[in-house]
């Protein structure tokens, strides 16, 4: 609940009722020589407050905000860690803003440009005229506390105006204050009369309420006219909705994608879709109509995906091992922003197991407002030549014939010399690592590295290294390889012994030194610079899961990390991953979410990016810091590093902390709901990415992302990301599924990749937009057999 207080008794000034978060913004007229709009307050509180009899005023009070003041104006080196991307030294002004509750004040409510509901008065203690005054609530306000706000300033106007208490009025006088303040929002070019009788059909119920009984919703009835592949979203036994908290409730169409059409078909026009929390941090989704009837657990396997063009809500469900892919679609861009802030809210709450008022306010923001900060415009980091290169290599070949030639492979169990029972007992290949310095790429299979060369759209084998081992002869299973070196030498880590590095060189094919990190267990290993591996540096980093540290080689002693230049955490942060930019800038990714951004080693984080909810498996910044992406199971994280608004615009998050009130650019890379219902259909596995990466060379400009899921390859075109393309993807499908793929370096035109038994290098020019064709080309599971209908 946002209500902190109503006191109705006290004999000094009572606050009657407040609104604990929101932002403040001074509105000033198109006349004014000033900016149009100002930020007040980031953080502020909104009261009615009593100040005398028949006298009551609003109050705006700045939230007291610990962060702000420990930051300065963000060049400290030693920033807190604490403090977000969102915090930084607001302007000094006033304590508190104070506004006489009269006929004149013309409160009324409004949508904020960033789909927020938003209070408007008039500035009636300004100095310029037509002048007005804004607070922002927060995402998470629920609409009845809003109402009665309002309602409350409306009674007090009624006592202020005719000196006698509220209670003595009638309704039709209360709606004549509303209405005198409803024409102040027209004079000011508010929300039309359509757009708020669309809004009011919006239902949105706040945790607190009463335990609501599925037995409420009506029982389905199945369609007689929907097709066979239809009623495979209609089950005989139609799931109930489980008893709960009612969080949500909407009415809207839902339609169902058919895989044969490739199209979305109505299945209801029109269905109630609500939101139940079922028990602590569980939450479900449950969707009832005339004709359909269907709920499931909110989840990150159900691909949520929010489409605001066409005010839509698209997730996969799952019945009896076929995915299907549903669409709830709102009657506007308001209520399918709503149920965006309830989703990610549970889906928050589930992953973290925490409690929504937990988390920070200005997290909050982040993790509900991450989208509306990517501007749907053409960046200026590809060039239109760069455009028309990639439209040629995303052309698909004519037919399956001349696909082969765009793709070579040859066998690496036969290349390992494994016997046929060698190859049954064997796990396979499981890493794959391409050089920078020559056409070589380094695959680990169980305790062997194949050593591939690439040579004109070629791949051919050269070597493997066999039974590697420590300087005291035991058996090492490496794992995390790491080109060194000038490509010359292989840093391993062993799966059995996390407190030890090992360096083999290459061309003697055995290990040579080994490196102790205390009592230090190693996550991963990273260069101390991108391109480190191109030269002869011998420092290289490394996390622990609390730590970030260099490891020295060259120093005297079995430990090797640096202690001057480490940074250790009192609580565990759960460091899973990191990446370094060409200029030596850090970021370090964890297992609850949340990114670090460090200028260098052993001092705090410059930046500190939340969590929304998703674990990090793999970092990768791009060679100018401006791009940091990160793979999580079901998605990829691309986040724009520049800082876009304030004193520090255009530099990076890694040198200042971004302003309090700019919401770092997060791209969220998924695979559609409708395309991940064929792919986790036909593969019998959720979607799971594979390590992402971005193509590289000295000189290159990165513009295109790959990764995989199960036997897909999937390209991203950071082009069409930022023109906001809903599916800027294409794919390539193998007979195997894909262990780790990666560019050659410096070409984005040759991917590298490693299959459980094959290495392959394949032309990007062979990957193909989706379709039912490529990513299951038998749709027969998606069929109802006559059979099962009769049983």
């Amino acid at each position: 609940m946002n209500i902190l207080k109503k006191f109705m008794e006290s004999s000094q000034k009572q606050e009657l009722m407040m609104l604990s978060s929101g932002q403040f913004l001074l509105l000033r007229s198109e006349k004014s020589p000033k900016s149009s709009v100002e930020c007040i307050y980031n953080d502020a509180t909104l009261s009615i407050r009593e100040v005398g009899q028949y006298a009551f005023e609003l109050l705006v009070k700045k939230n007291a905000d610990e962060a702000e003041v420990f930051n300065g104006d963000g060049s400290d080196d030693y920033s807190d860690d604490a403090v977000s991307i969102l915090s930084t030294q607001s302007k000094k002004k006033e304590e508190e803003w104070a506004f006489p509750i009269t006929e004149e004040i013309g409160l009324h409510k409004e949508w904020s440009k960033q789909g927020d509901m938003a209070f408007v008065w008039e500035n009636t203690i300004g100095d310029e005229t037509d002048e007005k005054v804004q607070f922002i609530t927060t995402p998470d306000m629920s609409l009845n506390d809003i109402d009665k706000f309002l309602d409350i300033v409306y009674r007090c106007e009624y006592e202020a105006e005719y000196k006698e208490t509220a209670s003595n009025a009638t309704q039709k006088e209360l709606d004549v204050i509303a209405a005198r303040s409803e024409k102040f929002k027209q004079e000011t070019g508010g929300d039309s009369e359509e757009f708020v009788e669309k809004l009011q059909a919006l239902k949105v119920d706040d945790s607190s309420s009463d335990e609501r009984d599925s037995d409420d919703f009506e029982d389905a009835k199945e369609s007689p006219e929907d097709s066979k592949m239809m009623k495979k979203g209609n089950s005989k036994n139609p799931i109930r909705a489980p008893k709960g908290k009612q969080l949500f409730m909407m009415v809207c169409k839902l339609s169902l994608f058919d895989p044969v059409q490739e199209q979305f078909c109505l299945q209801d026009e029109k269905v109630r879709a609500a939101v139940i929390e079922t028990g602590k941090y569980e939450y479900w989704l449950t969707i009832e109509g005339n004709s359909s009837r269907l709920g499931t657990d909110i989840v990150p396997n159900i691909n949520p995906t929010f489409n605001f063009e066409e005010s839509a809500f698209i997730f996969n469900y799952d019945m009896g091992g076929v995915t299907l892919s549903y669409m709830l679609q709102f009657a506007n861009k308001m209520d399918c922003r709503s149920c965006q802030i309830i989703i990610s809210k549970c889906l928050w709450m589930s992953l973290n197991k925490k409690s929504w008022d937990k988390v920070p306010i200005d997290e909050r923001n982040y993790i509900l407002h991450f989208s509306t900060a990517v501007e749907r415009d053409l960046d200026a980091i590809i060039s239109d030549n760069d455009s028309k290169q990639e439209e040629s290599s995303e052309e698909e070949p004519s037919d399956e014939e001349e696909n082969h030639e765009y793709s070579k492979s040859i066998l690496s169990s036969e290349s390992f010399k494994e016997t046929a029972q060698q190859r049954t007992s064997s796990a396979g290949n499981r890493s794959l690592t391409v050089a920078y310095k020559n056409n070589r790429s380094y695959v680990v299979r169980d305790d062997k590295i194949g050593i591939f060369k690439t040579d004109e759209e070629d791949i051919d084998f050269v070597a493997t290294i066999k039974d590697l081992s420590d300087l005291q002869g035991k058996r090492i299973d490496p794992i995390n390889p790491m080109l060194y070196m000038e490509d010359r030498s292989l840093i391993v880590q062993d799966s059995g012994n996390s407190k030890k590095i090992f360096k083999m060189d290459i061309e003697r094919g055995k290990v040579i030194e080994e490196w102790g990190t205390g009592d230090r267990n190693v996550i991963k290993v990273g260069p101390t610079k991108k391109f480190d591996q191109l030269t002869e540096e011998q420092t290289v980093l490394a996390i622990s899961e609390n730590g970030l540290f260099q490891i020295d080689p060259r120093l005297n002693s079995k430990d090797k990390v640096a202690l001057e230049k480490s940074k250790e955490y009192a609580t565990k942060c759960n460091f899973s991953s990191i990446g370094t930019t060409g200029s030596g800038y850090i970021a370090v990714g964890s297992e609850k979410g949340d990114i670090r951004l460090y200028d260098r080693l052993g001092i705090r984080a410059k930046t500190a990016i939340p969590s929304l909810g998703k674990p990090i498996k793999h970092i990768i910044v791009s060679a100018n810091g401006r791009w940091l992406l990160c793979t999580c199971d079901t998605s990829l994280l691309l986040i724009d590093l520049t800082i876009k608004t304030g004193k520090n615009a255009d530099s990076l998050g890694f040198l200042k902390s971004f302003p309090k009130d700019e919401n770092v650019k997060t791209y969220i890379l998924n695979i559609s709901p409708e395309h991940a219902s064929y792919i986790v259909t036909s593969t019998k596995k959720p979607i799971k990415f594979t390590k992402a990466s971005f193509n590289i060379g000295l000189g290159e400009e990165e513009q295109t992302i790959v990764t995989s899921s199960g036997p897909f390859s999937v390209s991203w075109s950071l082009k069409k990301i930022l023109k906001g393309d809903r599916k800027p993807y294409i794919m390539k499908r193998y007979d195997a599924n894909v262990i780790e793929n990666n560019f050659e370096f410096g070409t984005d035109k040759n991917i590298i990749v490693a299959l459980k038994d094959d290495v392959a290098v394949t032309k990007i020019k062979s990957f193909q937009s989706p379709n039912k064709k490529l990513m299951a080309s038998d749709l027969s599971f998606f069929l109802k057999d006559e059979a099962d209908e009769e049983k």
